[in-house]
């Protein structure tokens, strides 16, 4: 008996903390939580034949923009994930004709064909590791960290409709890793260093490599399995000065690109590409404001053709008057404003410039959850259309429609109902 009396404290002594020590430790789950929006979109064009150019369309656009479904969570302590798929640009009518070398690409979808032609795709597909707060690394598919208003503002929070015409310039998103934090250890400093495959997975992106020519697959194994050795390279810091007065950024891209011919057959002629960006956002008392500039330019010349810079910047303003106090809560609108200029040039025959200026009205229904149902208008006016559009130039810098991936070349209005949760 008293052996067994022994043995039974010693099992104790054993088990009980180390069953105490397992509970303590065990996986964690937190989710998955559902998310996602709908945004259902009409655009309408005047003045598609001005100036003696052939007639264009002038018909009733009406599609989705954004449709996101997507789950996150926390997998364990510090551990958490994001999976969206998107289905942004599902035309609700039109024909597929394969316009712009995607398969299915439906020839009334809105922007240019962003959103892959309104095919399902995964647009986010990460994990992220935070042991410490300020030292945070993340896996998968992500966007990339360049661009102040592509980087903090949200799909579903943006007071316009369309991004700026800066996106095309920016390497938007691809697979890789990214070391991180959005303020390290309170001094309101952010950073972000990412490596990647060497292409926007973004169709339309100056980066993406069916129309830069990089390829981010090497040979040998169907070549999934060997990369070309090519990579894409970005970072960024952020300083928030003033809490959300004025937060404030400066990131970069690069990527090299390879030599052989790109998707249109055509040899590469330029060796690497090069994105910076600055930028500035916040707001106080209803009053919300964005700029920034973004520059892209090439490396050295290939086989005697030139290399190319375009650059982007664009200053927005809204006013919200229910958060001013200037109506009740069943009419918060917000007027809003912007101005976005974009130029290409080739440093030699080649050049061609895109003003645009937005007036919007945005109207939230709820104003404690404003992005949770929202009514938008926007009419875009091209303030300056000037040089060669529409001819089709390598880089993904311009869409077939002549204009830049948001750009409007002609006077555009544009109805957009959202629904998110």
């Amino acid at each position: 008996m008293k052996k067994n009396l022994v043995a039974f404290a010693v099992a104790a002594a054993v088990l009980v903390p180390g069953a105490a020590f397992a509970a303590d430790s065990s996986a964690k789950d937190n989710g998955p939580i559902l998310y996602g929006y709908a945004q259902i979109t009409g655009s309408q064009q005047f003045g598609t034949s001005r100036n003696g150019s052939q007639s264009g369309s002038n018909g009733l656009v009406f599609g989705a923009n954004r449709i996101r479904l997507g789950v996150k969570g926390e997998a364990t302590d510090g551990v958490t994930y994001n999976i969206m798929a998107g289905w942004d640009n599902a035309a609700i009518s039109g024909n597929n004709a394969g316009n712009q070398g995607i398969p299915g690409y439906s020839t009334n979808a809105l922007n240019n064909g962003l959103g892959n032609g309104g095919n399902a795709s995964i647009l986010d597909a990460w994990i992220n590791f935070a042991p410490v707060p300020f030292v945070q690394l993340e896996v998968g598919k992500f966007k990339q960290p360049v661009g102040n208003e592509y980087i903090d503002t949200q799909g579903n929070a943006l007071p316009f409709i369309f991004r700026s015409m800066a996106q095309s310039l920016l390497p938007g998103r691809s697979a890789g890793a990214m070391l991180h934090a959005n303020d390290v250890m309170g001094t309101g400093i952010g950073y972000a260093v990412a490596i990647a495959d060497e292409t926007s997975l973004d169709y339309g992106s100056a980066y993406n490599w069916e129309v830069s020519g990089s390829n981010p697959f090497g040979s040998g194994q169907g070549g999934f399995l060997n990369g070309s050795g090519g990579y894409l390279a970005s970072a960024r810091l952020t300083y928030d000065f003033m809490g959300p007065l004025v937060k404030a950024e400066i990131s970069g891209s690069r990527m090299t690109l390879p030599n052989k011919p790109n998707a249109l057959g055509v040899a590469n002629n330029v060796d690497s590409l090069y994105t910076w960006n600055v930028g500035v956002h916040g707001g106080l008392m209803g009053i919300h404001y964005v700029a920034g500039y973004t520059n892209l330019h090439t490396g050295q010349t290939r086989d005697g053709n030139p290399g190319y810079m375009a650059q982007d910047w664009n200053v927005g303003l809204g006013v919200n008057l229910y958060q001013m106090t200037l109506t009740p809560s069943w009419l918060d609108i917000e007027p809003a404003v912007r101005f976005d200029s974009f130029s290409y040039n080739n440093y030699q025959d080649y050049d061609a410039k895109l003003d645009n200026t937005t007036v919007g009205l945005n109207y939230y229904v709820n104003p404690n959850n404003p992005h949770a149902a929202e009514i938008q208008v926007n009419y875009i006016i091209p303030t300056a259309r000037n040089g060669k559009f529409g001819t089709g130039i390598l880089g993904g810098v311009f869409g077939g429609n002549g204009a830049p991936i948001n750009g409007m070349a002609y006077n555009t209005l544009m109805l957009q109902f959202q629904a998110g949760f």
